[in-house]
């Protein structure tokens, strides 16, 4: 009887311990949830607490008259699919490069490749842009100087190459935490694992294939998706370096989002907006991660 009891008593304090947490999120996470989806189907303003149900309408005209939306989806779609392939790939990449290096040159780099991501936003997009101006920005400047000219133009300023520019931009910002994930878990690969297979022959290049990459798998799941959320969320870089220009062409449904709200004061239509934003990234999660499941090895 006594041991019994004394783990209900650590069971109980256990959950005493955790009321603060559990507090903590339903103020701050579910209850935000749960009424932002309520009040999409109001006709709310933001303003006082008169509103009018409305059921199903402003999901009708999602839907139906609201074509820029499901454009500007296209667009989180497109900016964090190629994102996430592309900062997966070069953090891996970046963090097999530094594993090989000795371990002072090793603190440089890490320290070099994850100062963009401590950054604020503001300060990288102003960076960026002075980069990508067309008469005088570094990009162009260096074409220039290659003979290159056919090569510049205005980045930010033509809708084939806005986006483009700014996933650049997204990339350099956050590849060096990618590659921070990717070179903890090359760590605990077995150093006996690797010194055996060079004993054997084995070359950088068979290592990476068949020991760094498959025993890295989880931390490619994790990038990966921490990747391909960030980028259906995006707004800070588009809205600082684009402003959505030029016209749609890099237009994210965060941007309508804050339109709807803050401009046109229809804080229903952006509630709506950002509940069919969390389904998709919803569905998009558990795909993606099926998908990537962990291979067994």
């Amino acid at each position: 009887m006594g041991i019994p009891s004394i783990e209900r008593r650590r069971r109980r304090l256990g959950y005493v311990f955790l009321l603060p947490s559990f507090a903590i999120l339903g103020a701050f996470l579910f209850y935000p949830v749960v009424n932002s989806l309520i009040m999409s189907f109001t006709d709310w303003t933001g303003f006082g607490n008169g509103f009018a149900w409305i059921g199903f309408d402003n999901y009708v005209r999602m839907f139906a008259d609201m074509p820029d939306f499901w454009a500007s989806l296209g667009v989180n779609l497109k900016f964090a699919v190629i994102t996430s392939v592309v900062q997966t790939i070069l953090g891996f990449l970046l963090a097999f490069g530094v594993y090989q290096l000795t371990q002072r040159w090793q603190k440089f780099y890490q320290i070099a490749l994850y100062v963009p991501v401590i950054l604020p936003a503001a300060a990288v997009a102003v960076m960026w842009v002075f980069m990508y101006d067309p008469n005088f920005g570094l990009i162009n400047q260096f074409l220039y100087a290659v003979g290159l000219d056919s090569l510049a133009k205005g980045w930010l300023g033509e809708p084939g190459t806005a986006l483009a520019s700014v996933i650049v931009t997204n990339t350099w910002r956050y590849v060096g935490f990618s590659m921070i994930l990717y070179y903890i878990a090359m760590l605990d690969i077995s150093k006996e694992i690797l010194e055996s297979s060079t004993i054997d022959g084995a070359t950088k290049l068979k290592q990476l294939r068949h020991f760094f990459l498959p025993l890295t798998w989880g931390t490619t799941e994790i990038n990966f998706m921490l990747s391909l959320i960030g980028g259906m969320k995006s707004f800070d870089m588009f809205y600082l370096m684009t402003g959505g220009g030029p016209g749609t062409s890099t237009q994210v449904v965060g941007m309508l989002i804050y339109r709807e709200a803050f401009q046109n004061f229809r804080f229903s239509s952006a509630l709506t907006m950002s509940v069919i934003l969390f389904v998709v990234i919803l569905i998009i999660t558990v795909i993606s991660r099926t998908l990537l499941k962990p291979k067994e090895l």
